[in-house]
């Protein structure tokens, strides 16, 4: 394949086959024919550009939450960012650069322990924090958009651009990367100097008692209802613990569907499918994805 032979012709990293069932935290997903693994940024840029302008098929990985991968081997190319280096550094008193290849909640701890914040709201976040800026993730009615400055991404023709916060487009699990073609590579942030000990740690307590976080998830699988919360909209369906093949409805938190054992994405989309269509004809309740399906 040509791409493999531009990546080791020019060092730009290593590209092997895997699969999805290694690279996801619900452990589920075909072959991968061709995983690329950049070993900089600089070789990230010109892999990415090459593939967008030989039109090549791709899709860009992070730690692999928030995605189910079809039990179909994947024949184009698979970005892996979560091998490459990351950081956070002081641009002045109140403003920091932060990479994009951060672990979201070894973020958010690392913060606390240095009295900076306030980036509480990845606390145990599983993703990167290019994955968390994507989705605008965060908790208990907190956004990671809430202290965003701006965000550095990769466009296709390999160029690095800045937009700031408010042309982000960002609202309830979205953001305008959703609708664009790009990798974000770094973000800045508004910090406060003090102390988030106890913010940080209460809400880690309440996702260690609340969540499912020892089994393998994609995290929440719906996002939630403006009117109410999907777990409760799960349980009035009586799904809590139900159970298709491999996969169940978390008795934990109703709106995690967990691998129990060797489940296939067959499995979790039947049994998303039924969530969604009894939810539908029951309730008159349409619910809607905050996973993501590879094909």
């Amino acid at each position: 394949m040509m791409f493999v032979d531009f990546v080791n012709e020019n060092c730009l990293g290593e590209v092997k086959k895997s699969s999805f069932k290694e690279l996801t935290t619900i452990s589920v997903g075909a072959d991968i024919l061709y995983l690329y693994i950049p070993n900089s940024v600089a070789s990230l840029i010109k892999a990415y550009k090459f593939v967008n302008d030989n039109n090549l098929e791709y899709i860009i990985l992070g730690n692999g939450s928030n995605i189910l991968a079809s039990d179909n081997e994947y024949k184009g190319i698979v970005f892996s960012l979560r091998d490459l280096d990351y950081y956070y550094k002081f641009e002045n008193d109140n403003t920091i650069e932060v990479s994009a290849f951060y672990p979201s909640n070894k973020l958010a701890i690392d913060l606390m322990n240095n009295e900076i914040g306030d980036l509480s709201c990845l606390v145990g976040i599983p993703g990167l924090l290019g994955g968390a800026i994507y989705n605008n993730s965060g908790s208990y009615k907190d956004s990671i958009s809430d202290s965003l400055i701006s965000v550095d991404y990769i466009n296709t023709s390999g160029e690095i651009i800045r937009i700031n916060n408010k042309n982000c487009a960002f609202g309830y699990r979205r953001s305008i990367f959703k609708y664009i073609k790009g990798i974000i590579i770094s973000a800045r942030f508004h910090i406060r100097h003090e102390n988030t000990k106890n913010i940080v740690n209460l809400k880690l307590k309440r996702r260690m008692e609340s969540q499912p976080v020892k089994s393998k998830s994609m995290g929440s699988v719906f996002k939630n209802n403006p009117l109410i919360p999907s777990w409760k909209i799960v349980d009035a369906l009586g799904l809590r613990g139900f159970q298709i093949g491999g996969a169940a409805v978390s008795q934990k938190h109703s709106n995690f569907i967990i691998n129990i054992g060797n489940a296939s994405a067959k499995d979790i989309i039947s049994l998303i499918e039924l969530i969604e269509t009894r939810s539908r004809l029951e309730l008159g309740i349409s619910l809607v994805r905050e996973i993501e399906v590879i094909n």
